[in-house]
């Protein structure tokens, strides 16, 4: 796989992330612009979480028939006419429909950036390729969040999907030209969801990932109310922790490969353990600057590793299922974006941020727990 390849790849994710996160720092001045209210604009937020996962569920196993190239080039261009449809929106209902078409284009184009990466690496290079490529989720939160809203309040939100558009236009191309033509071919047939789940390990690796994206996105969700309740920041100064986080998850992709890989259950189950622990410390940290700091700094640089983890370890048992299994991991993923704000909404007006953290902890200890108690012949470290 050539270096230009892995960048495209990283490209991608950066794309995903930013068509994510960017309408969240610039929800007013959009539903100032639509003469509407925030709440109905974030459900064009919703409409692109539901439909991607969706879209993974029902239609990321084409990536094997197609080919991982062609689906990429195709699902980028998708995304790119999203985008176009988004900034010529003129209510919250046709921005919700046009972040629906983005979420379809998603649901197969994350799964195939992940098959791509990992199928494609040279032998031991797995963790290395994927940290790149994974960095693009900390490149969307530290550029892409900051851009577009310096972008909203010189040039009015419109523009921000006009350059997306462009960018993902241009990634479709690049990916069509650019990927390794090995990638264009199809794999010898298709394997569909539900046979997907039949692979060993499998349907016990979405079970941990599911426990551990809940917590996260509950956690993620409460996170900028309770940073700014605890030490009375402006939201600007909350954004500041996002970017730590993202510089966190940003370092540990650079270190990826130079640390070791954490393929095993056992060394799975450490490392859960260890970002449980970093959930536990908002008890205690949210109160402090630096300590909070500190915190959400190695929350992001652990989180990279988990991430990493997880998809590697699906790969390994996806064997000719590399799209089915990656669209299973990517319903299972924007599921807990529904699931986790969801459920830590019902205890956050009674315990806060800290209670929200704490049930968070509990969550990623029980995925840990079910690691470290798996039989070793159900968790081979490789196929």
């Amino acid at each position: 796989m050539k270096l230009n390849a892995t960048f495209l790849l990283m490209i991608g994710v950066v794309l995903v992330g930013a068509n994510a996160f960017v309408l969240s720092p610039i929800l007013p001045e959009v539903a100032a612009s639509l003469q509407t209210t925030p709440a109905h604009v974030t459900r064009a937020t919703a409409a692109f979480g539901a439909a991607t996962a969706i879209s993974a569920l029902m239609l990321a196993a084409q990536i094997d028939r197609q080919g991982v190239r062609r689906s990429l080039a195709a699902s980028a261009a998708v995304l790119a006419l999203a985008q176009v449809l988004s900034l010529c929106a003129q209510s919250w209902l046709g921005l919700a429909m046009a972040q629906a078409l983005a979420g379809m284009a998603v649901g197969v184009m994350l799964p195939a950036i992940y098959a791509a990466t990992t199928a494609t690496a040279p032998p031991g290079q797995q963790t290395a390729r994927l940290g790149r490529v994974l960095t693009g989720w900390a490149l969307s939160l530290v550029l892409a969040v900051p851009v577009s809203a310096w972008m909203t309040e010189h040039m009015g939100w419109r523009p921000v999907y006009g350059i997306l558009a462009v960018i993902s236009a241009l990634v479709s191309v690049g990916m069509w030209h650019g990927l390794p033509r090995g990638m264009a071919s199809a794999l010898p047939r298709r394997t569909g969801p539900l046979q997907a789940l039949r692979l060993p390990g499998v349907p016990f690796i979405l079970g941990i990932s599911l426990m551990y994206m809940t917590a996260f996105y509950g956690t993620y969700a409460y996170f900028g109310e309770g940073i700014r309740n605890a030490l009375n920041l402006s939201a600007s100064g909350a954004g500041v922790y996002v970017l730590i986080y993202g510089v966190g998850f940003g370092i540990a992709g650079l270190c990826a490969g130079r640390l070791p890989a954490p393929e095993g259950r056992t060394l799975m189950a450490v490392l859960f353990s260890l970002i449980a622990l970093t959930y536990l410390s908002w008890r205690f940290s949210i109160g402090h600057a630096r300590l909070a700091m500190l915190n959400i700094g190695l929350w992001g640089f652990l989180n990279q590793f988990g991430l990493n983890a997880m998809i590697l370890a699906l790969n390994r048992r996806a064997q000719d299922a590399r799209g089915a299994v990656m669209g299973l991991n990517s319903a299972v993923t924007y599921s807990a974006v529904f699931a986790g704000p969801m459920l830590m909404g019902l205890i956050y007006p009674s315990v806060g941020f800290r209670g929200v953290a704490t049930a968070a902890a509990a969550c990623v200890a029980l995925a840990a727990i079910a690691l470290a108690l798996r039989p070793r012949h159900h968790f081979p470290p490789r196929d």
